[in-house]
């Protein structure tokens, strides 16, 4: 009798290539689950560029319209302020009156993207010095930052700069494409400038919800917000509000905040934060005047006598006229 040459695990008598196998096996599952996972969730550094629309809101009574860059920002614990993320400038020193001397050229850098823990379209600006020979992004990553042992200095500002896939566009301008460093490669943002910690609410309308708790989103209701660019109080983030409405409300009948707090509706405020800079707003209608032309009987009364005084205006002229060629 001829014993196959087959290899054992000695611990409990399984062939080892079959163990090789199943973990090679086991590895493939993993492997692939994980890149499904990441497909789902989408990565800003392979993605395909994105073009930004422009979403339809209410302001007021009147249509102002936004980006919408989603929920990856969080608020903080006191549910008001957005937690940021830290966002290097690097700089060689600073002037006189404050301002830093920012190394010309070089890439601003950054240490999370969108679902990475800790990442925020909200940005605290924090300078790095480095010597006055530094050579421009010859740092690129928070890494080298942080074992370069670097000083950082705060600016107490923050900056609104959500991460998009390369080349992605704006429907109609309003923020710079610029690119940055992640972790030594290369990262796309757009650059709305500077925004406050503070969220300013926005108000979502829904008539309940189902049964795993999710809401149910009046059809072509537009959001309501109470403030835009230049309003005291304005931020592009947004914690959002939810206003329980009856089954039978008609879409857009609500347009304003003051409507909003006036219809006695319930409101939740969630722990969602939504990054939606307003781009512009549509005028406001003309005011009505505060007097109105003349009409009816009375007006017709007015101009009678304003005709009849300047028949007796010519009338009198043509008098004195005739008397003065007698004399």
């Amino acid at each position: 009798m001829s014993i196959p040459c087959q290899l054992y695990s000695k611990s409990n008598k399984v062939p080892l290539f079959k163990k090789v196998i199943l973990i090679f096996v086991a590895l493939l599952i993993l492997l692939s689950l994980a890149g499904s996972l990441a497909l789902a969730q989408g990565n800003v550094l392979t993605d395909p560029p994105q073009t930004y629309e422009l979403t339809r809101g209410w302001y007021e009574g009147r249509q102002t319209y936004y980006y919408d860059f989603g929920t990856n920002s969080q608020v903080g614990a006191d549910d008001q302020t957005v937690v940021p993320a830290p966002i290097y400038v690097l700089v060689t020193g600073f002037n006189a009156d404050g301002s830093p001397q920012v190394v010309e050229g070089q890439r601003n850098i950054i240490d999370v993207i969108p679902g990475d823990e800790g990442y925020s379209d909200l940005w605290e600006v924090t300078f790095v010095t480095v010597p006055e020979d530094y050579v421009a992004n010859t740092i690129t990553s928070a890494e080298e930052i942080i074992s370069g042992g670097y000083e950082q200095t705060k600016a107490g500002f923050y900056v609104n700069c959500p991460v998009v896939p390369a080349d992605s566009t704006l429907a109609e301008d309003g923020g710079t494409l610029t690119l940055g460093w992640y972790k030594g490669q290369d990262v796309s943002y757009f650059d709305f400038g500077m925004n406050p910690l503070d969220a300013a609410p926005i108000y979502v309308f829904i008539t309940g919800f189902d049964g795993d708790d999710n809401p149910q989103f009046v059809e072509d209701q537009q959001n309501v917000i109470g403030v835009i660019p230049g309003d005291a109080g304005y931020s592009a983030f947004w914690q959002v509000n939810l206003v329980t409405v009856p089954a039978g409300y008609v879409a857009n009948t609500i347009t304003s905040v003051d409507q909003v707090l006036s219809s006695g509706y319930e409101i939740v405020t969630s722990d969602m934060v939504v990054n939606c800079p307003v781009l512009r707003t549509d005028a406001a209608a003309p005011a009505s005047p505060t007097t109105l032309p003349q009409t009816g009987s009375q007006g017709m009364a007015l101009s009678w006598l304003a005709l009849a005084a300047g028949v007796a205006v010519l009338v009198s002229g043509w008098f004195l006229r005739t008397r003065a060629e007698r004399l």
